[in-house]
């Protein structure tokens, strides 16, 4: 999951960078700090599971 929040960060940096759009800054560093928080949550093992 953390992979495919990075790619969309990237994309967006990317495009925002080559066509200047106008992207707000909040949005690329949500995504940039999601991205983070996941390959942290992933490298340390926290998991998510639904209680029953």
């Amino acid at each position: 999951m953390a992979h495919i929040i990075l790619a969309l960060f990237l994309i967006v940096f990317g495009l925002n960078l080559l066509f200047g759009l106008s992207i707000p800054h909040w949005v690329t560093g949500v995504l940039a700090l999601g991205a983070g928080v996941m390959f942290l949550a992933e490298r340390f093992g926290v998991r998510v599971t639904k209680k029953k």
